[in-house]
């Protein structure tokens, strides 16, 4: 390679794990201008501006983190994520409803435009976004599935898909009818309708039989019943044949939605994650949580039973294809934006907690060593 032709920053003799493409072993990336400008062994040094040594570190695409709330200083649950996403590993954030269509355009001007990590959002049922006291649509006078779905129609650049939550004390009676006009919306958007569970006052069967494939079932681990369990611990069938059909299952951990013995049990009964995502939220972070952050949260699945790849998938690839931004994202490609995260797998005794007080001991965490935006770099937490 000649000088002109060198990196802006080369990350060398890393392990590439990209399930994209079905690639797990020894890889240099180089990256040039922002983008991945070569993937190989071997890679040379020569004029690069900045050379990393991953030694013993997997190179995996930027993860996505498809459930947070990060418009803040607007809605209570929000908070400023670019501090603990680039810290993280996490290149993309998803924002789970935080703005309805009566103010999504703040949520763009002042949050993803100004973000350093990339913001995307499902857009609530609800006109102003989700909210704590009183739920968002225990009226639904404020339900506006027009103008929601013109919302995500005219912003593709940051709007993914329709968001509803479901339980009582957010929608009170009007359960069912939340959900028909999230539909409604996610048809006249052609986009996914991303439904919050647990504590719902319509039956678990009934929540999955109306979903579409490519609709997503947000906190799917929830020990608030009705869950994906019955009384007996059994998965239901409907969520084993939603799953069949498309339907996408995303853990969402948050402070109240992960059981250590009914995901262990759910997915020894065959109903694995498609994404694994946080939750994270301002409310959540002004106290003492079991969340933490997007590795602690993939680190839980280690014990669980699931490999390293199969984590790496559910946190980069799956999300990426459930937003229809496979194209973009979730892979290492030449030609890309350099979204990367440099992730390593700690040895040591780690113990774990879910969201009602159990706990898991592991001898294993994932850790955050750098994560690269746009060709940026940001040290990890570690």
């Amino acid at each position: 390679m000649t000088t002109e032709n060198a990196y802006d920053l080369l990350l060398k003799g890393g392990t590439l794990l990209d399930p994209a493409s079905e690639r797990h072993e020894e890889a240099d990336v180089g990256v040039t201008a922002g983008a991945i400008a070569a993937v190989g062994v071997g890679l040379s040094e020569e004029g690069a501006g900045r050379v990393i040594d991953v030694s013993g570190c997997y190179v995996t695409p930027g993860l996505i983190d498809f459930h947070v709330h990060s418009y803040w200083g607007v809605n209570p649950f929000g908070f400023d994520a670019d501090p603990l996403c680039l810290s993280t590993g996490v290149t993309t954030a998803v924002d789970a409803g935080s703005a309805g269509p009566v103010n999504f355009l703040g949520f763009k001007k002042l949050v993803a435009e100004v973000a350093k990590t990339r913001m995307l959002a499902f857009v609530s049922l609800a006109q102003h976004g989700v909210w704590t006291t009183p739920g968002e649509l225990e009226d639904l006078r404020f339900a506006d599935p027009d103008g929601s779905a013109a919302t995500v129609n005219e912003n593709p650049d940051v709007a993914v898909g329709i968001k509803v939550r479901l339980s009582r004390r957010i929608v009170g009676e009007n359960g069912r009818e939340a959900l028909r006009l999230a539909i409604v919306a996610g048809e006249a958007s052609k986009s996914p309708v991303m439904v919050h569970v647990g504590n719902t006052i319509i039956s678990m069967e009934e929540i999955l039989n109306t979903l579409r494939p490519g609709d997503i079932v947000t906190h799917c681990y929830t020990p608030q019943a009705p869950s994906v369990v019955d009384e007996n611990g059994k998965v239901l069938d409907a969520a084993l044949r939603a799953k069949e059909r498309g339907v996408i299952f995303d853990v969402a951990h948050a402070g109240g939605h992960f059981d250590f013995d009914l995901v262990r049990s759910a997915m020894q009964q065959g109903l694995l994650p498609d994404i694994i995502s946080s939750d994270i939220h301002g409310l959540l972070l002004s106290r003492p949580n079991p969340v933490k952050d997007m590795p602690t949260t993939m680190s839980k699945f280690l014990p669980l039973g699931l490999s390293l790849d199969e984590i790496i998938a559910a946190s980069t690839t799956n999300p990426a294809k459930a937003i229809g931004w496979q194209d973009r994202l979730g892979s290492i490609e030449s030609g890309r934006a350099a979204d990367l995260a440099v992730l390593e797998v700690i040895e040591g005794a780690v113990t774990f907690q879910d969201s009602v007080g159990k706990e898991l001991a592991s001898d294993q965490r994932i850790a955050a060593r750098w994560t690269v935006r746009a060709g940026l770099v940001y040290e990890g937490a570690g």
